[in-house]
């Protein structure tokens, strides 16, 4: 990890609405303190940290959780000022109504946004519909949560049966499981991978399935708002292994292909055709940093003709064959 880039903390604010979880706030708190210690030779906090973590809620007076856990504040909304990252966590049976006390934090939250913050849900994706920033966006959390949705958020799509949902500079996990794993994206995402790989040894048993991967990389190229071109990326990446027509993809968002293809090159920078072949060597990329699968189910759930395929783009690309960057990733 670069000694510089550690020098500067990255700052992340978990928010303390009514109904939080104590234990989502505590953990996500924790393993991002931690994190640094991995990297140093000691396991002094205050000189190892590369997260300054901050509890912020409306005032400084202690929140209690459901079940009687007390969390003091560190700061409140109107004095922490501009984050990197903004983190709500998991809210207990969380109502679909607005209340006085929320509106502070969905427009401290909503600004945060807006100048650029990562926002994250773990388990928090009522409150961030709230702020508006899921309309017409995928979203995903608990179950219990679908009738909220339906009825308060309809322009929401939510899908509890995603684990990890990536849109515009905002991320929702289903559940508090994945915890471990945002923060294991979060370091990746400020120190690199080696950083998060060595995190993800002491914290977790598995990684992100490649196709939640995928979204994660994904994410940079779906900065823009037109939301047809949004669904043809989503249909794209859940369908490498059979790969839609232009034909089929311009008669899913209602548009002649001419136009489609002159509106997606617009928005996202780059052709249908290009875009699709960067998501199958990602997809790729993640698969044999995640899974032991051979090299013959890789390309078969990525969408490349055969095994010889694969090999020949992945080698072309990245200069190296595939089992040997498998080899080099996993220090072997």
């Amino acid at each position: 990890m670069n000694s510089q880039r550690k020098k500067t903390l990255v700052r992340v604010a978990i928010v303390l609405p009514e109904r939080v979880w104590a234990g989502s706030v505590l953990l996500t708190k924790e393993l991002l303190m931690i994190a640094g210690t991995l990297f140093s030779r000691t396991e002094d906090l205050t000189h190892s940290a590369i997260f300054d973590v901050i509890l912020v809620s409306i005032s400084r007076k202690p929140i209690c959780s459901l079940s009687g856990t007390t969390i003091t504040p560190d700061t409140t909304l109107s004095e922490i000022g501009d984050c990197d990252v903004v983190i709500i966590p998991a809210q207990f049976a969380p109502r679909g109504e607005i209340d006085a006390n929320e509106l502070s934090y969905i427009s401290w939250i909503s600004s945060q946004h807006t100048k650029g913050a990562l926002i994250i849900s773990i388990n928090g994706a009522v409150m961030l519909a709230k702020c508006g920033l899921l309309d017409n966006k995928q979203a995903t959390g608990v179950r219990s949560e679908a009738p909220i949705f339906k009825r308060f958020f309809p322009l929401v799509r939510f899908t509890p049966s995603r684990h990890i949902v990536v849109n515009d500079q905002m991320i929702c996990a289903g559940g508090i499981n994945p915890t471990a794993e945002i923060c294991a994206h979060l370091i990746e995402r400020f120190f690199g991978q080696s950083a998060a790989r060595k995190f993800k040894h002491h914290t977790t048993t598995h990684a992100l399935l490649g196709n939640e991967q995928l979204a994660v990389w994904s994410a940079q190229f779906k900065q823009h708002a037109d939301q047809q071109i949004l669904a043809l990326q989503t249909l794209i990446e859940n369908n490498l292994n059979q790969p839609p027509s232009s034909a089929i993809l311009a008669s899913s968002v209602h548009m002649s292909e001419r136009t489609m293809t002159r509106r997606f090159t617009s928005a996202v920078g780059k052709t249908i055709r290009r875009y699709a072949a960067d998501c199958r060597m990602e997809m790729a990329v993640q698969m044999l940093r995640t899974s032991e699968a051979p090299l013959q189910v890789i390309a078969n759930e990525c969408g490349f003709s055969s095994t010889s395929a694969l090999i020949h783009s992945f080698t072309l690309e990245f200069g190296i064959s595939p089992v040997r960057y498998r080899r080099n990733f996993l220090g072997q």
